[in-house]
């Protein structure tokens, strides 16, 4: 026998962190993107911040009554839809400033003549530039996805005695941002104590270029963009001298992340450093998971580290309260699954693959224990959802993975889930548990 629902959970009692609100988000936009109506009926709803919604409101009453208009008996999935979308916003006190993104539509069951409407209620993680109200067989989800594509920005900075360039990376598009020149002449052959004079004069000016370059690059890499990292290249010794000298503000210093040879440091070296760091910018985790990554494997590496890994060692330090950090991949197969017996009420709790359809069949077909009813519904919860329940209980925190990084990589190795300690737990902690 198979179950005769699946719900899939995309919340919990506490989000702790802005990685798992982008889990949620991401496992939302997967479920509502298989979604397919026989017509269009599934309505998307877009709302910048700042948007009255008293205006909104009324625009979507003209709409309402023009589809009833249309409609010979006033009635359908659509009109139903949206009828409870214009009451859910009257519930509503404000757009919040990020704005407010809606799925409405009513889906299919497992029993083809019954439909269920489902209502999705977003603040996106970016804010929402543009109204948008459609009416399609499916969902709009692209400016959600927009939402989440990666946002990593890396600076690139070319530099030789001569010239200075500036750039970014986005993705696999550059931008030339600025081009700096020296005025430097080139170095001569005189000899005694006018060439030191001349020497000394060169480095003079050479170092107030540096600076001048170094002034540049906090204007565009900090204040006019936030980089994730920065890149340093040209020809010689020169860009060896500015990265190691101290030039660069704190935050620039300490974002870099490799040197790179080039035949220049014109506009044509920020794309010979592209294409040189390629394999760098793609397994560059972003600064936040990076941070939190070598703190774990700092500890893993200890003989008596605060540090384990594996799921069963996390859920048992979440329910003990000895974990600071739980850290998972975004890929993980597990999900935990309530069985509950339609008769009698009676749940049990596995934690499965998600693609072991077999053992889910074996225990819907199993009488259930208390009663012998053989009907069940199932509830299906994410892993994520699963240790963020439990992290609320303690005041801990998850934090989801999602770069492909050398750091995942080794955080996949180890099964896909850790956890940093506050503590090492008794002996005594771990017999109780």
């Amino acid at each position: 026998m198979t179950p005769e629902k699946i719900t899939h959970f995309y919340g919990c009692q506490l989000t702790t962190s802005n990685s798992v609100k982008q889990h949620k988000l991401r496992k939302l936009i997967a479920w509502l993107s298989d979604k397919e109506a026989s017509e269009k009926e599934f309505i998307s709803l877009y709302i910048p911040g700042g948007r009255a919604l008293d205006e909104i409101v009324a625009t979507l009453k003209k709409e309402s009554d023009f589809a009833a208009h249309l409609s010979e008996k006033g009635e359908g999935n659509y009109l139903e839809a949206l009828k409870n979308l214009i009451q859910r916003l009257k519930l509503q006190k404000a757009i919040p400033e990020n704005g407010l993104v809606i799925f409405a539509g009513y889906l299919s069951t497992n029993n083809p003549e019954n439909k269920k409407l489902d209502m999705e209620e977003i603040i996106p993680p970016e804010p929402i530039n543009a109204f948008l109200y459609s009416v399609d067989d499916h969902f709009q989800l692209e400016p959600l996805r927009d939402s989440l594509r990666d946002q990593r920005i890396v600076g690139l900075l070319a530099i030789d005695s001569k010239n200075a360039s500036l750039g970014l990376v986005r993705g696999r598009s550059l931008q030339v941002l600025d081009c700096v020149t020296s005025g430097i002449p080139g170095k001569t052959g005189k000899g005694g104590q006018s060439q030191r004079r001349y020497e000394r004069e060169r480095n003079m000016e050479l170092t107030s270029f540096f600076h001048r370059v170094a002034e540049h690059a906090t204007k565009e890499f900090l204040e006019n963009s936030r980089i994730t990292a920065l890149i340093v290249g040209g020809p010689g010794q020169t860009k060896a001298d500015f990265s190691k000298g101290d030039y660069l503000n704190y935050e620039l210093q300490n974002a870099i992340l490799s040197t790179v040879d080039t035949q220049s440091a014109g506009e044509e070296a920020l794309r010979e450093m592209q294409s040189k760091s390629s394999s760098v910018l793609m397994n560059m985790c972003r600064p936040e998971e990076k941070k939190i990554m070598e703190r774990l494997f700092l500890e893993l590496n200890k003989q008596s580290g605060l540090a384990v890994c594996g799921l069963d060692p996390v859920l048992a330090g979440l329910k003990m309260g000895t974990v600071e950090v739980a850290v998972v991949t975004d890929t993980s197969d597990l999900a935990e699954y309530y069985s509950m017996c339609k008769k009698c009420g009676k749940t049990t709790v596995d934690i499965l693959n998600k693609r072991d359809s077999q053992t889910l069949r074996k225990i819907v077909s199993t009488p259930c224990a208390n009663c012998h009813g053989v009907e069940y519904e199932i509830v299906e919860k994410d892993m994520v959802d699963v240790l963020e329940d439990a992290a609320s209980q303690t005041d801990a925190r998850v934090e989801v993975i999602f770069t492909e990084s050398e750091e995942k990589a080794k955080l996949k190795a180890l099964g896909g889930f850790a956890a940093i300690l506050r503590y090492k737990p008794s002996t005594s902690e771990v017999a109780a548990s």
